[in-house]
């Protein structure tokens, strides 16, 4: 998410946007927007984003990959063909689970492959292709194997990993049966279509017909893509996974006695006798909770299908750390500021029992197949808008897949002849499963013909548009922002629609426009897409405007005093920046500093890689809180927004002890809240820069990427008609 404004100085209120250059990830990769005034089924946030991205499978098949066989070339060659039922592939990663220290273990037995002896010159022994099925890993909680499985191995997509070992050292002159030979193994593992060199210590044996291998290695899991994981106050990670093979090949000539990988061993543990009921206390709380967001077709239910009572006793005791951590239900804010709508916030009382049924096993007193179903009440009700207008682009639009991320603007065209108001509107696409998300801007009728020219000059239904709504030729202001725009809606997939508060609505002129932005992520197919936005109106004169202004913070972490390298230079990051996201990019950062009254030198990252920053604002008009957002990427570490601090009106608006990047939600307080023109916002940020996943240690500042960083802050107000 970006911010627009015309000048530094100006306040930076007037538009807002989610794009950023292909290839780097954008806050709208896992924003979840709610609803200012109702609320929004929370786990369709950002790992939902990744479902639509990678949908996972319904069930893991335990089938032994295929390795390329290797062939004898005499007799004094024997070839061991790897036995997937005495055979497994571990993995041990150092965690931090709901504050206690722990070591992840995962291990799979879909493991396949060759190992091919010659008896007369050793030497000249050869190992084939290993291959692992991935998808199969399986640790002692199920949660973290769905997580690990779908949103960082991406093993729906890249289920088989791959070593191919070039050199054996410390192959002996002879093999004798029964001894124990230490090698050094080296080659490449190949994940997710990635390969590194990596070097493996093993030690082999030979006993008759069988040949044991087993080999240990360490890897990082950024060379990868698949970690360090961080997962707000849940569980965090080293960098650092330690692989095991423990491999027995049986004697080729004989046929392989299985057909099916064996279970991993030691992952299942019987229900323990005692703990809460289910049915009495467990049940209600589940349902309350967790049922509307992991019930099949729900967007959580690509971590955690919860349909009947034997889906929840299955990740038992995954869901003691989950709720006791508080990260799920998901719900960042604390209490020390203004109470909030819709707090998601379990009791202790209910987290308790969650904890202690998880630590029972998860006893049943129900059928397992009993039906785990949201309370039957009118909530969905609070959601439906009409469908006044359905509005979509003049024809479909056709991506590709050589273009992965692909940010693409069209009109969508309500043909206002009067003044009207948008109450609600609900974005239906096409095709959910390249929809990553979208962005709707009310454009002013003064802009029309720049609309209609961006629209003629691009190729195809729409036009390529990384910044916003703006794209190439269009009238931009100096710092990059487009004029007479602005931002009207988020949509992310499971989002239920966009419903304003009775009486109010956004603001529709004669001739206004709606642009729609539309972030299509074509990993695997590139159908055609036309979708549809709906939109409720009124004609009612009387009703409110609702519109959201941004107040913005510096954003500058510099590197430690103990991190060196070229890209801690501040000015080398700056142009960096400014080659890849236009001149912009040092404008912003630069600018921030001026209308926060900073230096350079009031930016420091202490000893334990702590940075800070603060920026107090003046609110611009009078009106009602509604909504307040804040908004920071992956250092992020705390967050406050503060209103009149100081002074006996002090408000604490929003406070965020522990950020996580996966849940940023628009909040809406629960008592009314007036704000007043000249009234004093204070944004407060911290971020940890040992959080930063780069290949040399870089100063990080403000700037359209995950990799780089935000203080940012939106309020969204309600003007009463005068």
């Amino acid at each position: 998410m970006g911010e627009h404004r015309e000048d530094p100085a100006d306040d930076l209120t007037e538009t807002i946007d989610g794009a950023d250059e292909p290839g780097r990830r954008s806050l709208l990769h896992r924003l979840t927007f709610i609803s200012p005034i109702l609320f929004v089924c929370l786990a369709a946030g950002g790992w939902a984003l990744w479902t639509n991205m990678n949908p996972p499978r319904t069930e893991v098949s335990l089938a032994v990959p295929t390795a390329p066989q290797l062939t004898p070339a005499n007799t004094d060659q024997k070839v061991y063909r790897i036995d997937a039922t005495r055979s497994t592939v571990s993995y041990d990663v150092d965690e931090i689970l709901a504050g206690n220290t722990n070591i992840a273990h995962g291990v799979t037995a879909g493991v396949a492959g060759d190992v091919l002896v010659d008896e007369r010159d050793p030497a000249k022994s050869q190992i084939g292709e290993i291959v692992v099925n991935v998808e199969q890993l399986r640790s002692d909680q199920e949660i973290r194997d769905n997580r690990i499985r779908h949103d960082f191995l991406e093993s729906t997509h890249h289920p088989l990993a791959h070593l191919k070992i070039t050199s054996i050292e410390g192959m002996p002159a002879r093999i004798e049966d029964g001894k124990d030979y230490p090698l050094t193994l080296k080659g490449d593992l190949i994940v997710k279509d990635v390969a590194k060199p990596v070097t493996l210590t093993a030690t082999t044996s030979r006993r008759e017909d069988t040949l044991r291998v087993k080999a240990t290695t360490s890897v990082k899991l950024t060379d990868y893509g698949i970690g360090p994981i961080s997962l707000g106050p849940l569980v965090s990670t080293g960098d650092t996974a330690r692989l095991t093979i423990d491999a027995t090949a049986i004697n080729a000539v004989n046929p392989l006695p299985y057909t099916v990988a064996a279970a991993a061993p030691g992952t299942s543990e019987p229900p323990a006798a005692g703990g809460p009921s289910f049915a009495k206390t467990v049940q209600p709380i589940l349902e309350k909770n967790c049922a509307s967001c992991h019930n099949t077709g729900q967007p959580g239910a690509s971590v955690w299908k919860l349909d009947t009572a034997a889906d929840a006793a299955k990740v038992a005791k995954g869901l003691g750390p989950v709720v006791t951590s508080g990260y799920m239900p998901p719900w960042p804010a604390s209490d020390v500021g203004i109470p909030l709508q819709h707090a998601r916030t379990m009791s202790d009382a209910d987290v308790k029992a969650i904890a202690d049924w998880a630590s029972a096993s998860g006893p049943l007193d129900v059928d397992p197949q009993t039906k785990v179903s949201p309370p039957k009440d009118d909530v969905e009700a609070q959601y439906q808008i009409r469908h006044d207008l359905e509005l979509k682009a003049d024809q479909p639009y056709q991506g590709s897949t050589a273009r992965t991320n692909d940010y693409r603007c069209f009109v969508f065209d309500p043909k206002v002849t009067d003044t009207t108001f948008i109450t609600g509107m609900q974005y239906q696409p096409q095709h959910l499963e390249i929809a990553h998300h979208a962005l709707v801007f009310k454009v002013d009728a003064s802009m029309r013909d720049q609309v209609q020219k961006l629209d003629d000059d691009g190729a195809g239904a729409g036009w390529s548009c990384l910044a916003g709504m703006a794209g190439p030729g269009g009238q931009q202001s100096p710092d990059g922002t487009t004029k007479g725009s602005q931002l009207s809606m988020v949509w992310v997939p499971g989002q239920r629609p966009y419903k304003l508060p009775a009486g109010a609505g956004i603001k529709m002129s004669t001739g206004d426009l709606l642009v729609v932005q539309i972030h299509y992520h074509f990993t695997h197919d590139a159908p055609p897409d036309q979708s549809t936005l709906a939109v409720e109106t009124s004609h009612d004169q009387g009703l409110d405007e609702v519109r959201t202004q941004t107040y913005l913070g510096p954003a500058e972490i510099p590197c430690r005093a103990d991190q060196q390298g070229p890209l801690c230079d501040r000015n080398a990051v700056l142009a960096q920046l400014d080659q890849e996201f236009g001149p912009s990019a040092s404008y912003i950062a630069n600018g921030l500093m001026l209308l926060c009254g900073k230096k350079l030198e009031d930016f420091k990252t202490d000893g334990d890689g702590i940075a800070t920053s603060s920026c107090d604002q003046r609110i611009k008009q009078d009106g009602e809180l509604i909504g307040v957002l804040g908004h920071e990427h992956q250092l992020g570490r705390t967050f406050r927004m503060t209103l009149n601090p100081g002074t006996p009106d002090e408000k604490v608006l929003l406070d965020i002890p522990h950020w996580d990047f996966q849940w940023q939600m628009l909040y809406a307080p629960r008592d009314k809240v007036e704000l007043k023109k000249g009234d004093t916002l204070r944004i407060e940020c911290s971020w940890d820069r040992d959080l930063q996943v780069a290949a040399e240690p870089s100063y990080v500042t403000w700037a359209e990427g995950t990799e780089d960083e935000m203080c940012y802050s939106a309020i969204t107000q309600r003007f009463p008609k005068k």
